[in-house]
């Protein structure tokens, strides 16, 4: 008897990024260590960045756009007397300037104040911002000078700490979309010092944090990294959860609406198989009806009549 096909693999893998290495390396190693192609990351790191690197793999590549918004928390030094055309210390490489007292308390404070809050950034040159098909640093590395548009962004808190040499600690939790180089940049400026960041640490993004992450070795391998993927149902999206029944189930993989009881939810959901296993997003409505979003694989199931229905989960299995 001619065995099923085993499931593919599926689920989030949280890597600790060290600096030196591109976030697409990290995925071309993940991909090396699991014999597995269909993995994709939550977040650019710089190559010169370390920390939180989250890697999805198989039908869980179809949550990215829900990881992607949530906001993230780094900490990292900024080099006062200076700036520099990457915003970090990559661009500052031969070059040499005295160092510059730390400015005043109040002055660092004040600068903190004016760089919190919502408003438009400009990118830095050396970026991955798309202009004409071309990335921007590549452009910037041939010379012309690219014209990048500002950008909303979010600094929801931002801590600054004067540390001897010129130097402050700093500690942030932003919007995605923000660059931490430019915010280094942008601080330079209102200190009249110029500025760069020297080290960078994604901390957090979202409920994430880099203290659960990985070190990938990459010379040693890792063997068991498939045991340490997380479960879809796992995957903290932080959102409601209902329950579909069989045919619901059905209709619901078909990317057909199924019907349930109005005003119990509405809005995003997380529709989860008869188990309690993620079957995908879904939205509700105020007619009660659940319209698929992002659905994760196709239901295995018997053609069963009527129109199925769901219900609200009786316990979040979210971690």
């Amino acid at each position: 008897m001619k065995r099923p096909p085993a499931p593919p693999l599926s689920g989030l893998l949280l890597l600790d990024k060290p600096a030196g290495r591109t976030s697409h390396d990290v995925v071309r190693w993940v991909r090396r260590e699991l014999g597995f192609r269909r993995v994709g990351h939550a977040g650019t790191l710089d190559p010169f960045a370390t920390g939180l690197l989250p890697c999805l793999v198989g039908p869980a590549t179809r949550l990215l756009q829900y990881l992607h918004g949530w906001p993230k928390a780094y900490v990292g030094i900024v080099v006062l007397g200076a700036e520099s055309p990457t915003g970090d210390l990559e661009g500052m490489a031969g070059t040499s300037f005295p160092s510059v007292p730390t400015p005043p308390a109040a002055a660092v404070r004040a600068a903190e104040k004016r760089l919190r809050g919502s408003y438009l950034q400009q990118p830095p040159a050396f970026s991955a911002k798309k202009i004409g098909g071309m990335r921007a640093h590549e452009l910037a590395r041939r010379g012309y000078e690219a014209p990048l548009s500002p950008v909303p962004v979010s600094v929801h808190r931002l801590r600054l700490s004067r540390v001897p040499g010129g130097r402050l600690l700093l500690a942030a939790e932003v919007s995605s979309g923000t660059y931490l180089r430019s915010l280094a940049r942008d601080l330079g400026r209102l200190l009249g010092t110029g500025a760069y960041l020297e080290t960078l640490r994604r901390t957090g993004i979202g409920p994430l944090r880099v203290r659960q992450a990985l070190r990938p070795d990459w010379s040693a391998g890792f063997p068991g990294l498939a045991g340490r993927l997380i479960d879809l149902e796992r995957i903290p999206l932080r959102i409601p959860a209902v329950l579909l029944d069989a045919a619901g189930l059905r209709r619901f993989s078909q990317g057909r609406p199924v019907p349930g009881p109005p005003g119990a939810v509405l809005g995003a959901v997380r529709a989860l198989d008869p188990a309690g296993r993620l079957a995908g997003i879904g939205a509700v409505d105020e007619r009660g009806d659940l319209s698929p979003r992002t659905v994760l694989g196709e239901a295995d199931l018997p053609a069963e009549g009527g129109a199925g229905s769901w219900r609200v989960a009786p316990a979040d299995p979210g971690c």
